[in-house]
């Protein structure tokens, strides 16, 4: 027992996976006390309803962020990681420039799009259109925030990427809010605290990508420029946007379609669940930050011995970190919820429920990651696609007063975490299976269960 864990600490790779999941957690831990009282302050100051609009508002400027950066951000991530491997500093570059011509021009239409229609999306979410015209000048700092900070992830400065992806956009809100509501109190207050913390995010981790990218290329080594093409590019991103795009209904349309069938309040307290239980998914989401570029090395090395190898042990490192705290979460829900107010224990089936959810992507380990990371973009897209598929429905069918599962408490705020939970696990099990069958070796962990 003692030789192994000296031979694990020995593994170059398993260490570069313990040192930078141990720094995306501390961040990711930092990201969400600040966006635990972020959500307190707004639900404080302007009560369920006032955050549920918040979450609305919000989550419509993401979609369409989404659609502005068509899965580049992602895409960077994979070109970027190999060319530092390879010390390709003007192929980073190269790639860069032509990544900035495709945003300037996807983030325009995509801005104009929201700006256009924005009354049209207001009657169906339930929520002021000025709400989506204001935010729709802010899809292209949103993009480009987006790509800087996956970028900084290719380049495995993952204490900076944690930074700007977790903990930012909290921080600034609630600096701008605590200012912002001293002159006014409407309830726009958290919308333009958001929107003012998103221009200055997006242009700090612009910085600090370019500060960080000058050191690396002081060390040049094979510096001979690698034509990456625009068709290269979109066969790659494309894909990815799909999954994206699916990804995002997985995680925001049982907020957004909780806004059009029940009501803001409604939203509040389920979005406040939602957060409290992506606590348990921290660990994952940390491990993330540094396992998907490894898959990315190995797969572009075509190491695969390599490959299992540190596939197994992200897994082990998620599953063992995050089962405490859903044992904690199971063990006092009404507790914790209790810290927003009174009204939000109203979510406390809906939080366990979640939280089990996010037990089973831990289990399951950074399926999703290894197969973007290794061309199987497309079966993750597929895949993805079943399990949206799944929540949409199962949505549509929990949320009313006519639910089926009516009798079982099954409806409202509940309705849409039993969705949410279902999806979550058909997508978690349909990846392991497909990465069995691609690779040979199962990706699911459990300790009493042999491989």
């Amino acid at each position: 027992m003692k030789k192994s864990i000296i031979n694990l600490f020995n593994d170059r790779h398993f260490l570069e996976l313990f040192k930078g999941g141990g720094i995306s957690f501390l961040f990711r831990l930092l990201g969400l006390g600040l966006g635990f009282i972020l959500t307190l302050i707004i639900a404080n100051l302007f009560g369920a309803s006032g955050l549920g609009e918040y979450v609305l508002a919000i989550t419509i400027l993401r979609l369409f962020t989404l659609i502005a950066k068509i899965g580049v951000d992602t895409t960077s991530i994979r070109f970027i990681a190999s060319f530092a491997y390879k010390k390709k500093w003007s192929s980073i570059s190269f790639f860069r420039k032509k990544i900035f011509n495709i945003l300037v021009i996807t983030s325009i239409f995509s801005s104009l799009s929201m700006y256009f229609f924005a009354i049209n999306i207001a009657e169906i979410i339930n929520i002021d259109y000025h709400y989506i015209k204001l935010n729709a000048f802010f899809v292209l700092p949103m993009t480009f925030f987006m790509l800087h900070y996956q970028s900084l992830r290719g380049l495995k400065h993952i204490s900076d990427f944690s930074f700007f992806y977790r903990a930012s956009q909290a921080f600034f809100s609630i600096i701008f809010i605590t200012i912002i509501y001293q002159f006014n109190t409407s309830k726009e207050v958290p919308i333009y605290a958001y929107l003012l913390s998103l221009l200055i995010v997006s242009f700090l981790s612009f910085i600090t990508f370019n500060y960080r990218f000058k050191y690396k290329k002081r060390d040049k080594v094979n510096d001979n420029l690698e034509i990456i093409s625009y068709k290269s590019i979109f066969k790659i991103s494309i894909p990815l946007m799909f999954a994206q795009s699916v990804q995002f209904i997985m995680a925001w349309t049982d907020k957004l379609m909780l806004g059009a069938m029940a009501s803001s309040d409604d939203v509040g307290i389920y979005h406040t669940a939602f957060k409290l239980s992506m606590v348990a998914a921290i660990s994952l989401m940390s491990i993330n930050s540094i396992a998907a570029p490894k898959f990315a090395e190995f797969f572009g090395n075509n190491d695969f011995k390599g490959l299992r190898r540190v596939v197994k042990q992200s897994t082990k490192m998620i599953f063992w970190t995050t089962l405490p705290m859903v044992l904690l979460f199971f063990l006092f829900p009404k507790f914790l919820l209790g810290f927003f107010g009174a009204e939000f224990k109203l979510g406390v089936t809906a939080f366990m429920l979640l939280s089990f959810g996010r037990l089973i992507s831990a289990f399951s380990g950074s399926v999703g990651n290894l197969l973007q990371m290794t061309n199987n973009q497309n079966i993750y897209a597929i895949l993805l696609f079943i399990g949206a598929s799944v929540n949409i429905i199962l949505n549509l069918l929990l949320i009313p007063i006519s639910s089926p599962l009516f009798n079982f408490g099954i409806y409202g705020i509940n309705g849409a975490a039993f969705a949410s939970m279902s999806s979550l696990i058909i997508w978690n099990i349909s990846m392991v299976i497909a990465v069995k069958k691609k690779f040979g070796f199962l990706t699911f962990y459990i300790p009493i269960l042999k491989k």
